[in-house]
């Protein structure tokens, strides 16, 4: 069947993409390998279509294929998601095989160019782009998600698979951004047979110790099996999910946490879970299972999950690495049936689930008495300070927040590891108020005076970085950004002497001098990360404690030559 499904997506690719992929540079070609490189360039827009669903015209511009293209074949910017995808297609006529290891290695490392900034190494289509994707690399929030796309049967060889692991390995220390996606003949052939736009998703779900609201809506609520969840994962991610709601982030912290209770206490997952809103046109009780409420079979039409994308990805992954522990697990669902709603009831319900009654770390940081004190410290001083989720700041310049307090009392610590925490997850800082971290950063010995005028300084520090910033391009220009808080951290160092003074506000002269030290720290720390670690995306890089150190030791046997 390997030709009839590669015909099928041929037919596919020249029905949604004839006329859209530019083919300009290779009108000299032959008729065939013309065709041949079509068909290539389609498939890369058909991969991004599959993953995004935008429209065709949009993936078909996304195409990067072309002479200096350094393996990428297709580079696309969700920037609603702040997701970029990255591709590489390779189309086979006969249908089999895979991708080969020189090809994968010819993607990896155009990949770690383009991370790390290096658009002088890519051609037109790619540098054409260069603002759009500098805002993708700038921002820390940004994931990657690489594409292999291939009309071959057989998956990664296990020396190509091994060559992405070491990548994800690195980029991934110390928290998830980059993930690989590989979609062949089989993949390919049933998106297509779904339909490009995407065929309604129906589920039959059973629920157990289930219940019901008749009014003024039909909603059936109770427990899933996780296993249920992750084969709706397997089959039918990303279209599972309801447009303008968050992916999957990967294992971040909260991630991690629901992974290790499906790994090691899976009885507790319904527990400790707040589970599942899902959304459907219209919900049938089947017969099986008669009236009792223990289990119940439903046959739900157009299924999508409006809340709880982190909990279903969560469950996806720990399944996949533990599947009998998670297999007696279950979690707490919804299903919402639209039948007979108003025509703006599905909005709401997916804008409602996703804002309302949510808790944050910092919200329990309103408990510690030492914040009042702080505050009422600077309210002497004319300085405003707001603690508390929900206050709103005047805009006038003597005022600051927790988080430029968190960010300030973080950096100017003696161990680099917390001012690496406030720019890998600032919350993590806050997540017991009775113990450490969040101890040492705020307690009876800080006042309030004293923060402020490290709030001053970090502001200080930071306008001279963006500065640098604006005169710098590439790699360099990504250290400023990146960097940011792990350089407030080494200039803190140099100015203790001046910030353990009694004055509270910082005069002109001291600016100065923080300044011209961001910049002398900025150049020096520029020299030792493109020295010692070339090719580790930067955003990742200055969020892993150990390299942070090794870092810092470097920095600090430099200084002490001078």
């Amino acid at each position: 069947m390997s030709i009839i499904h590669v015909r099928q997506i041929k037919s596919s690719i020249e029905k949604s993409f004839d006329s859209l992929i530019d083919l300009e540079d290779v009108q000299n070609t032959s008729t065939s390998e013309r065709e041949n490189i079509f068909l290539s360039r389609g498939l890369a827009a058909l991969a991004v279509k599959i993953l995004t669903d935008v429209p065709v015209e949009e993936a078909a511009n996304s195409v990067t294929d072309g002479w200096q293209d350094n393996g990428l074949d297709t580079v696309y910017f969700h920037s609603q998601e702040r997701v970029l995808y990255v591709v590489q297609a390779k189309w086979k006529q006969d249908g089999t095989g895979s991708l080969e290891r020189g090809d994968a290695q010819k993607f990896i490392k155009g990949f770690q160019d383009l991370v790390n900034a290096r658009f002088e190494r890519f051609n037109e289509k790619i540098r054409s782009r260069g603002h759009e994707l500098e805002d993708a690399l700038n921002d820390a929030k940004t994931r990657f998600v690489l594409i292999v796309v291939h009309t071959g049967q057989q998956g990664l060889s296990q020396v190509t698979q091994q060559d992405f692991n070491d990548l994800l390995d690195e980029l991934n220390d110390p928290s998830d951004i980059v993930a690989l996606r590989e979609l062949r003949q089989s993949n390919l052939h049933a998106a297509i047979v779904e339909g490009l736009q995407g065929e309604p998703i129906d589920v039959d779900v059973v629920l157990y110790d289930w219940g019901q609201l008749q009014e003024p809506y039909q909603a059936f609520y109770g427990q899933v099996a996780v296993t249920d969840v992750a084969e709706w994962w397997n089959q039918h991610y990303l279209r599972l999910f309801a447009p303008n709601i968050r992916m999957f982030l990967g294992e971040t912290s909260v991630n991690e946490t629901l992974i290790g209770t499906l790994a090691s206490e899976p009885s507790k997952f319904w527990y400790f879970n707040n589970g599942i809103t899902a959304l459907c046109t219209s919900i049938l009780k089947k017969p099986i299972g008669g009236g009792s409420r223990q289990t119940g079979y439903f046959e739900c039409k157009d299924f999508r999950i409006v809340n709880g994308a982190q909990t279903a990805g969560a469950i996806a992954s720990a399944t996949s690495k533990n599947p009998e522990s998670a297999s007696s697990a279950r979690v707490p669902i919804r299903v919402i049936s639209l039948e007979n709603s108003p025509e703006d009831f599905e909005r709401e319900v997916t804008r409602y689930n996703n804002t309302q009654n949510r808790i944050e770390r910092r919200d329990f940081v309103a408990l510690d008495h030492e914040q009042e004190r702080i505050r009422t410290e600077l309210q002497l001083e004319g300085v405003g300070y707001t603690y508390k989720s929900g206050e709103l700041t005047t805009g006038i310049e003597d005022e600051f927040d927790l988080a430029d307090a968190t960010v300030a009392r973080a950096c100017v610590q003696q161990d680099s590891t917390h001012a690496v925490q406030a720019k890998r997850e600032i919350g993590r800082l806050w997540e017991d108020i009775d113990k450490p971290p969040y101890k040492i950063l705020f307690n009876s010995g800080v006042t309030g005076p004293a923060i402020w005028k490290l709030v001053q300084t970090l502001r200080t520090i930071e306008d001279e970085l963006k500065d640098i910033g604006r005169n710098e391009e590439g790699r360099n220009q990504l250290l400023a950004v990146h960097g940011n808080r792990f350089i407030t951290h080494l200039v803190f160092g140099r100015l203790q002497q001046d910030l353990d003074d009694q004055e509270v506000r910082v005069s002109d002269k001291f600016k100065g001098r923080a300044k011209e030290q961001t910049r002398q720290t900025y150049k020096e720390l520029a020299e030792i990360v493109n020295d010692s670690y070339p090719d580790s995306y930067l955003a990742s890089l200055f969020k892993n404690g150990t390299k942070c150190q090794d870092i810092k030791e470097k920095y600090l046997d430099g200084a002490q030559l001078v």
